[in-house]
């Protein structure tokens, strides 16, 4: 039997590696090839990108690497099944407003709602993975 963290991951997973593209920021490397009509670049900065990704009833994305960890917060909710790259299939929902964590993983996904879904990742930078932005600790 699978974790609930493990279904939440996956269909994290899935999505997160969508992409966007506007005329504020190219597709990171890590989404080219996937359809710039999925998802917009919402904010920018030197640590993160967040990135609003919205799939139609029933859209199938296809085989992609997620290559960076992200968290994934559900604006609506979704229906949603996941193939990983060793060909295992996951289905999954989730409400509006739940969030999840993503590991790097190379997979695909469908939408199998008949309603859309939205969702935003939110993509560390290099910059805030190194550390260089640490939460300070007062002394007592």
């Amino acid at each position: 039997m699978v974790s609930r963290f493990c279904f939440k991951t996956a269909i994290v997973c899935m999505f997160l590696a969508l992409g966007a593209s506007d005329t504020r920021s190219q597709m990171p490397p890590a989404e080219e090839g996937l359809s710039s009509d999925m998802g917009k670049v919402e904010f920018e900065n030197e640590s993160m990108i967040v990135v609003r990704i919205h799939m139609a009833p029933h859209e199938k994305i296809p085989m992609h690497d997620i290559v960076s960890p992200r968290l994934v917060i559900w604006l609506t909710d979704a229906h949603l099944k996941d193939t990983g790259s060793d060909g295992r299939v996951t289905e999954y929902s989730r409400p509006a407003g739940a969030m999840d964590w993503v590991s790097p993983r190379r997979h695909t996904g469908e939408n199998v709602s008949d309603q859309s879904l939205d969702f935003l990742a939110i993509i560390p930078k290099a910059v805030a993975a190194s550390g260089t932005h640490r939460t300070s600790r007062h002394a007592h």
